[in-house]
């Protein structure tokens, strides 16, 4: 069993009362893949959790992977009455579906997988021609903070991960068969203060320069058409 795997079996019991605790945050999450991957699509995520961000979506299909046995416990638990979706544990670097998806999406996940490079062939194999790939992750500029906020048990234990390079990410999405369509930071100010959070990221979000100092970058790469 992996470190990564140890650590997610590990904080699977308190997952969701961490997202509970920081839930603006993780509000922000579920809309911005609200509002890329629509309503009844097939949709597939990489780290999966306990399945709160593939449910949001809604889809025709969904299913949901990840390394953690007791996380996908938890998704199958929670969401058994809906047969839309599954759940299945898996190393993104070779699992295999025998399908192929619409949207494939990795939220918080990228800088914990044990082989990126083996994972993004994989995702390619499992992505339709003209399919979105959607990464999100941590802004590099806020691991100072994120490191402080953990240390102070303000934020869920990170467990073992290294933040991809943007240009390696590219990089290697482009290797396999995908371009850089669209590029955007969220949530400059990732605590809520009634009246001030919303205002405040509304705004900021829109300035050019400072619209790159929100936490949550995001990713959206399209697969070439064969």
């Amino acid at each position: 069993m992996s470190e990564v795997q140890k650590h997610f079996d590990h904080i699977a019991p308190e997952y969701d009362s961490w997202k509970r605790k920081n839930w603006y945050y993780y509000d922000a999450v579920k809309r911005i893949y609200r509002g890329l991957i629509p309503v009844g699509a097939k949709v597939l995520e990489i780290g999966c959790g306990t399945g709160e961000i593939l449910a949001e979506l809604k889809p025709a299909r969904g299913v949901g992977i990840d390394i953690s046995e007791e996380m996908i416990k938890r998704a199958a638990k929670k969401y058994a009455g809906i047969p839309q979706l599954e759940f299945h544990q898996g190393n993104a670097a070779s699992f295999v579906t025998g399908e192929h998806f619409d949207f494939i999406f990795l939220a918080d996940v990228i800088e914990h997988l044990e082989d990126v490079m083996k994972s993004i062939a994989n995702i390619s194999r499992m992505a339709k021609p003209g399919a979105s790939v959607i990464v999100s992750m941590a802004n590099p500029l806020w691991e100072p903070v994120l490191e402080l906020s953990e240390k102070f048990g303000m934020k869920m234990p990170e467990g073992p991960h290294e933040r991809i390079p943007v240009w390696r990410l590219i990089g290697e999405m482009r290797r396999n068969q995908f371009e850089l369509r669209q590029s955007k930071y969220f949530l400059p100010f990732p605590k809520y203060i009634p009246f001030f959070s919303h205002v405040f990221n509304a705004v900021v979000e829109h300035i050019p320069f400072l619209n790159r100092t929100g936490v949550i970058a995001v990713f959206v790469f399209v697969k070439d058409r064969e």
